[in-house]
Parts: C-alpha cells; sequence; structure tokens
C-alpha cells in the first residue's frame, strides 16, 4: 500500500484489452499472469476471490458513506467478480477488472440515489489512474451496462453483466454457473443482507419515482 491509507494501489499490474467488438468466444489475452495481492480460497476453478489491493483501497476510501451497508456490499463485490472468473475461466484479477467491481454500484451511497450508473462511472474515472487501470473505455463500459437487459458482444463486458445478475438473483439466474458454484461462492462470501438491501432501495424508490422505480435498467 502507498503511504496515503486509502490510497488506491497501482502494484497488482496486468489489463484487459479486449475491445468492444471482441466475440464471446475468442481468447482473452494475459491469462497466464497472475496478480499480486489478489487473495483466493480454493484451487483452480474452486477459487473464490476474498482480497484484492485496489478493491480493498476503494471500499476502505468510502466506508464511512457506505455505512453499515459494508459488509454486504462488500461481500457481492467479490462473489461477482468470482463468478465472472469463473465464467471466463480464468483465475488471474486484473486491476481492471477489480475497479469496475469496486465501484459498479458503489453510486447509491456517495450520490444518494438509486439511478446509481453514472455516478458509479464517474467513481472509475476518478479512481483510475491510482488503480492502475490500463483500459478505461472498457472499466467504464463494464460499470455503465451492467444492468443491460439484453447480451452485449464484448466477452468481459457480459460476463460481468451475467455475473451480477447472478448474485443479485441469488444464483436463479445463472447461466452457465452451476448451483454447485453458487453454494461454493456463498459459503465463504454469504450474502449478509445484500437483497434486502436491494429490496428496501427498490421500495423506497418506487415510492418516489413509481414510473421509473428501476433506472439501472436499460434495453
Amino acid at each position: 500500500m502507498s503511504e496515503h491509507p486509502h490510497q488506491i494501489p497501482a502494484e497488482a499490474k496486468g489489463s484487459d484489452q479486449t475491445g468492444a467488438g471482441s466475440s464471446p468466444g475468442r481468447d482473452l489475452p494475459g491469462d497466464d499472469r497472475p496478480q499480486d495481492g489478489a487473495k483466493v480460497s480454493g484451487t483452480s476453478r474452486d477459487r473464490v476471490v476474498t482480497s484484492h489491493p485496489v478493491i480493498e483501497a476503494v471500499l476502505a476510501r468510502y466506508a464511512e458513506v457506505i455505512g453499515a451497508d459494508l459488509g454486504a456490499y462488500r461481500n457481492h463485490v467479490y462473489r461477482g467478480l468470482t463468478y465472472q472468473q469463473r465464467l471466463l475461466g480464468r483465475d488471474e484479477v486484473t486491476n481492471d477488472l477489480a475497479l469496475a467491481w469496486a465501484v459498479h454500484d458503489l453510486g447509491i451511497w456517495t450520490a444518494g440515489t438509486f439511478d446509481y450508473i453514472a455516478p458509479s462511472a464517474d467513481l472509475a474515472r476518478k479512481h483510475a489512474a491510482e488503480a492502475g487501470v490500463e483500459n478505461l473505455p472498457l472499466v467504464i463500459e463494464m460499470v455503465e451496462l451492467h444492468h443491460k437487459i439484453r447480451s452485449v458482444e464484448n466477452p468481459l463486458v457480459e460476463t460481468f453483466r451475467r455475473a451480477d445478475r447472478t448474485d443479485a438473483f441469488r444464483g436463479n439466474l445463472r447461466g452457465r454457473l452451476s448451483r454447485a458454484d453458487v453454494a461454493e461462492v456463498t459459503e465463504v462470501l454469504p450474502y449478509r443482507g445484500f437483497h434486502r438491501f436491494l429490496f428496501r432501495q427498490t421500495a423506497r424508490n418506487f415510492v418516489r419515482h413509481p414510473l421509473r422505480p428501476l433506472p439501472m435498467f436499460h434495453w
């Protein structure tokens, strides 16, 4: 870590260079480069990501504003990241993926809104340099499209979308992931009230904006 206690480290290098026009079946670059500082439980496909320096620094920086929801959000971030790694069939965690997961819903708290996609993407832009991000457009795309209803061509963006959906629906919409995958991940990273939090936020936003209760979703 750097001198500032909550400065986002850039020591864990590696990038995702898959462009927006990539197809789901193509090989992903850098698959043989493990990331320093990423902690996992288990081996090979059974690995569960439980820590990454970029994610930990982001969450530490915003811990006060997240408040009592920190544990629930932290586990959601690592469950989603682990699901994405399993969908991709790879083990290393790049700084690009780590930052995208760390901030993807963070605008709920930092901007105080359920229309949080744009504020969350702004946080990715804000912290990209200090996090050692090498493909910021890809990070922004993962954040901005993770609640897109239709599929996305880019394999990294699409697996991010599917991984987040898997966790949001408690594994009931899990695609190529198995029940065993969900059970293994949630055993290490329990929900800790995450879905109760989502329900409360949805109900509150429905009262305030009955014609647009889920503003983060789009076609």
